[in-house]
């Protein structure tokens, strides 16, 4: 009972840390997304309104700038001065090039004595002009050549007629100051049009050129900068959203604004809200939990009784649920699959102890050993070192029989047999008989079924030496992909056509009755222990050779063992 405890408590924490999970991985998601929403209407919106108001601006500030630069040279403009009866063209210009400007601008031309020659201005305002101290300071400092562009007292023209900023440009003739000629920008709010909550835009000593609200200014007619923090503001309580951008060679600044206070409002009651909703669902959870582990368990005990009674086939009598049916079925199929299993392992000892028995037989019957004996006997006369090593392989060649019972073995451990072997059949067959060997280093360590190729080349060997003059066989192991590909190929007088079905059928079936006991059990062996898409394929050419090749698993994930 203690342990069914632990695991209920097991159960309730997991259910209870992964709702927390779920709920914090929603309140992430929720968060993301109110930060991609202020990111598009507040930022997003709020960038693409100063885009549009500073492409305005640095446009129409260069369309004055150039167009001053064109007046100046005008030659009515230069006549002017001496001669009155240009004025009527110089009007005329004057009031075109004011009309086709987005930004409308009043003009006033001057001589260099202050007298004003012509204007847009009122009377009243022209009067004012020229009792301004801009005026004296022109004709003091007589500017020459630079363009004047600055920040101009709005409080100084009435009726409509109020600017910040204006342009002044000398008019030369003969290098002498003629005079020069002005244009006042009217009241930007004419010519403006945005939603953003709040725009601003000043000169590089910060003096305000146009403000949508005048509690922006400070009392010097600057912009308050105590309102700003990087891109926020805080101006009455409200927090706005800032954008500000770099215009006109003369570093205009168009500062737009806007409110966050809905935003913010908006983000912080769906924060309580969410974190309420969250709080509810977690009470929920927790005293919904012991209902719920009461039910599952109920259901999992019901599974386990019928584990236990599954060998008496005892049905149960508690509640069955079709999920734990599905487990029930499962259940049982996995134990006939291990039935079969156990099957086929014995399958395997048993294939292993007869290609054990076949394969002492084979090699050391005394036929064999006589052959060996024999060899020894004549190579100790005339070439002792040669008898020497046949002796070595010979006794190698016990050594791996007597020592490696295991069903698999390491590649190298079954290549190094193979070597022994063919040493002594090359010895025995001397210039009748010659072979290479042709192993990828990478797999030497792959752990492959003993005596797997051995076979392949004694079969060779023993169907071919009677009817070839000379024998060759190369044998080639490498690796591709997740497989190795072992091949053993001969140059001997091939197999017929009708006969070679016949082996491939008995290698298919899985029934042998026929003299290919070893390339049979070496084919089973195989399937047995990595699976039916592996084994033994054959392809030969009548009279030409033939060639028998292993396929199995680079990674060594044996079936069974």
């Amino acid at each position: 009972m203690g342990n069914q405890e632990k695991f209920r408590d097991y159960i309730k924490n997991i259910f209870l840390k992964y709702s927390i999970l779920t709920i914090v991985l929603i309140f992430l998601l929720y968060s993301f997304s109110l930060y991609f929403i202020f990111k598009v209407v507040v930022v997003k919106n709020n960038q693409e309104i100063n885009h549009e108001i500073s492409s305005l601006v640095q446009h129409e500030f260069a369309a004055y700038e150039n167009g001053l630069e064109t007046l100046a040279q005008n030659h009515a403009i230069e006549q002017v001065f001496t001669d009155h009866s240009f004025l009527w063209e110089v009007n005329e210009e004057l009031y075109e090039f004011r009309n086709e400007r987005e930004f409308k601008a009043n003009f006033a031309l001057i001589d260099d004595k202050g007298t004003i020659i012509t204007t847009s201005l009122y009377k009243e305002n022209a009067d004012h002009l020229s009792a301004n101290y801009l005026i004296k300071e022109l004709i003091d400092y007589r500017y020459e050549e630079d363009m004047i562009q600055r920040t101009f007292n709005p409080n100084v023209f009435k009726k409509g007629q109020s600017s910040s900023y204006f342009f002044a440009k000398p008019i030369l003739a003969d290098e002498k100051i003629q005079g020069y000629l002005l244009l006042f920008l009217e009241d930007l709010e004419k010519s403006l049009t945005h939603t953003s909550d709040l725009m601003v835009i000043t000169d590089r000593f910060n003096y305000v050129i146009y403000s949508s609200d005048q509690k922006l200014l400070t009392n010097l007619g600057k912009l308050n900068q105590e309102y700003f923090t990087g891109n926020t503001a805080s101006i009455d309580g409200n927090s706005y959203y800032v954008t500000s951008t770099s215009v006109s060679s003369k570093e205009i600044q168009v500062v737009s604004m806007t409110s966050m206070d809905t935003f913010n409002h908006s983000a912080w009651m769906g924060f309580f809200t969410f974190l309420g909703i969250a709080s509810v669902v977690i009470m929920l959870i927790y005293l919904a939990l012991p209902k719920i582990m009461q039910q599952s368990l109920r259901s999992f005990d019901a599974l386990i009784d019928f584990i236990h009674k599954h060998e008496s086939n005892q049905p149960s009598d508690k509640q069955r649920f079709e999920e734990f049916q599905i487990i029930q079925n499962e259940f049982s199929e996995k134990l006939e699959e291990i039935q079969s299993l156990i099957k086929a392992n014995e399958a395997i000892a048993e294939t292993k102890r007869k290609m054990e028995i076949k394969q002492l037989e084979t090699q050391f019957n005394p036929h064999f050993a006589f052959n060996v004996l024999e060899m020894l006997r004549y190579e100790i006369l005339f070439d002792p070192e040669n008898a020497s090593e046949i002796v070595v392989s010979f006794a190698n060649i016990l050594r791996y029989n007597i020592h490696y019972g295991s069903t698999t073995i390491p590649l190298e451990t079954d290549i190094k047999y193979v070597q022994d072997y063919l040493k002594i059949q090359k010895a025995r067959f001397n210039e009748r008989f010659d072979f290479t060997l042709d192993v990828d280093k990478d797999v030497l360590d792959i752990e492959v079924p003993k005596l797997i190729i051995q076979p392949i080349i004694e079969n060779s060997i023993k169907h071919c030496m009677e009817h070839t003059k000379h024998l060759k066989i190369a044998i080639m192991i490498k690796k591709k992909n997740d497989h190795i590909f072992m091949s053993v190929e001969d140059n001997g007088q091939g197999i017929e056509k009708e006969k070679l079905l016949q082996i491939k059928q008995m290698l298919l079936s899985g029934n042998n009755e026929s003299e290919h006991y070893g390339l049979f059990h070496s084919h089973r062996v195989i399937q047995l222990l990595y699976g039916k898409n592996y084994g033994l394929s054959i392809a030969s050419t009548y009279g030409k050779g033939t060639t028998v090749q292993v396929k199995i698993s680079l990674k060594g994930e044996l079936m069974h063992v």
